[in-house]
């Protein structure tokens, strides 16, 4: 693999750890949505505003599409939280994830992740980069490309079986991760349900 091969997927990973001193002084976090547990600072400025408390916090949002895939299920919608009380306000888009639970029928498993506008420009750039990975980012036998929001969540293409089909998956769930597979097509059918929502937010300005 040459540099420019190395340059290309450093930019890609993103590992968020802990720091040790520091992580022992932080306040317990209370995840707005849902998530089953809670150690972990609010990761994006929608996170911010929604996990406020003694605020008045005004929510907005207009579901744009629900891309069904084998492997599961994932929703876009673009979303606006208003703080009443300091008069502040941010936007961004919130995406579900619903992974089917093979071993319980009509159950699965979710995880919901919001990306802040300011941070969609960046996804989108970083997301065509990971879309075009094939057997030329490295000599070796197997790839992967992968990407990580603020938020936690991941995109990512590879191939771990020699001579296989590259397929793709997102992923998300600070604690129980939540995956689905997609195939290329509906990869790229995802990033046009992003690119929907944040247009819906710029009409709405």
């Amino acid at each position: 693999m040459n540099s420019r091969h190395f340059s290309v997927l450093g930019t890609l990973i993103i590992v968020f750890a802990g720091r040790g001193a520091a992580s022992a002084q932080r306040v317990q976090y209370e995840p707005p949505l849902h998530q089953p547990c809670g150690w972990f600072e609010p990761l994006t400025k929608l996170d911010q505003v929604d996990s406020r408390r003694g605020h008045l916090i005004v929510r907005g949002s207009s579901h744009i599409m629900t891309l069904q895939a084998r492997g599961g299920s994932i929703r876009v919608d673009a979303i606006e939280l208003k703080d009443e009380t300091d008069q502040t306000a941010t936007n961004g888009v919130l995406i579900e994830l619903r992974e089917p639970k093979p071993e319980t029928p009509n159950a699965a498993d979710d995880a919901r992740t919001y990306i802040d506008y300011d941070e969609i420009d960046g996804l989108i750039k970083s997301w065509d980069v990971v879309a075009k990975a094939d057997d030329t980012i490295t000599r070796l036998a197997d790839f992967e490309a992968r990407f990580r929001t603020r938020g936690d969540l991941e995109i990512a293409v590879f191939r771990q079986i020699p001579g296989g089909a590259v397929a793709a998956a997102v992923t998300s769930g600070l604690c129980d991760r939540v995956r689905v597979l997609l195939s290329l097509d509906e990869l790229s059918r995802l990033r046009g349900m992003i690119l929907q929502a944040r247009a819906r937010l710029d009409e709405a300005k």
